[in-house]
């Protein structure tokens, strides 16, 4: 049964660890609407385009469906990002089509494919993010932004799996306001294994596929050991969402923060039958240097259908509990 994190735009909701810092661009708000939820962070996402009706909360507006519409490149998009609960630090990372590029915050800031920060408990802080001026800019795309929590800490180091990670959100990004059409002629395979029952979107290795006989899902490692540039193998375990047909599902892995190629690829595209979960294998290669790196996998739901701010359970995201690769020589 689901309990676990899904992680749903606007306001997102996630859990744990820290430090602090200060700039002029942080400053105190008011958390009181999240007393339900004392251990949370938020994402909220607009630029100079994103209120086009001109009318509050109007559901057709741009910020209503995600939508970023971008006529300047030059220009920021501002990111919106609070704790709450504790003293924390964070990691930002930015993807165009849900290929990982380089972003920088502030305009004199330097292109990178991160951006670390430390944020006060209570605290929202104010992220001007620049996209590159190499972005295509024709057609619409999908911009994803992801934020991890004490990008410094192990699994190893806690002798546990985490099931928190940090919150993401993904945006619609147009280059006119006329062109509102997606690229969803992308190739989905379904997966070989299918039960019909519903876990929370895990890594683990599950190779004898013991799910399919016990339905009881297996746990992570905590700590998963390999040589420098050794290909190694995961088996995903991701679930369809709450919906009246097939789910298409898009699977993007990570380690130590950067994007890792599942089977040779950028991510994996699925396809899942209604009330399912698929189970299959992921390829993945070790980074080259010795070190401790923190592997999370997002499955990413209705990857490159427009969105649709009245229907947000079809475009949900839910990370996988997070564990250690430790590369050793």
């Amino acid at each position: 049964m689901k309990k676990r994190l899904t992680v749903l735009f606007f306001i997102v909701i996630i859990i744990l660890s820290g430090c602090s810092s200060f700039n002029k661009n942080i400053h105190k708000w008011d958390n009181s609407k999240y007393k339900n939820f004392p251990n949370s962070i938020g994402i909220n996402v607009y630029n100079e385009n994103s209120f086009n009706t001109g009318i509050e909360n109007d559901p057709n507006s741009y910020k209503a469906n995600h939508t970023l519409y971008i006529s300047d490149l030059t220009k920021p998009i501002t990111v919106m990002f609070n704790n709450n609960g504790k003293d924390r630090k964070f990691i930002m990372n930015v993807y165009y089509d849900y290929e990982q590029i380089k972003f920088k915050i502030n305009s004199n800031g330097k292109f990178d494919q991160k951006y670390i920060f430390n944020l006060d408990d209570g605290y929202e802080i104010e992220l001007p993010l620049y996209l590159p001026q190499n972005l295509t800019k024709s057609g619409s795309h999908k911009l994803l932004i992801t934020f991890c929590i004490a990008p410094d800490l192990h699994s190893s180091d806690l002798n546990q799996t985490i099931d928190w990670y940090g919150s993401a959100t993904i945006q619609d990004i147009i280059f006119s306001s006329e062109n509102i059409n997606f690229d969803n002629t992308k190739e989905f395979e379904v997966p070989k294994n299918l039960i019909k029952s519903s876990y929370n979107y895990t890594l683990n290795q599950d190779y004898d596929y013991s799910i399919l006989k016990t339905k009881i899902l297996p746990n992570p490692p905590v700590v998963f050991t390999v040589k420098p540039n050794q290909k190694f193998k995961l088996i995903y375990n991701v679930s369809s969402p709450p919906a009246k047909e097939n789910s298409q599902v898009l699977l993007l892995t990570t380690i130590g923060y950067k994007q890792a190629l599942i089977n040779n690829k950028p991510y994996l595209l699925l396809e899942l039958p209604k009330g399912s979960t698929g189970i299959g294998e992921m390829e993945l290669t070790a980074p080259d240097k010795p070190g401790l790196y923190e592997i999370i996998s997002y499955s990413v739901c209705s990857p490159f259908n427009k969105f649709d701010g009245k229907n947000l359970l079809s475009f949900n995201i839910e990370a996988s509990q997070r564990f250690t690769l430790r590369v050793k020589e």
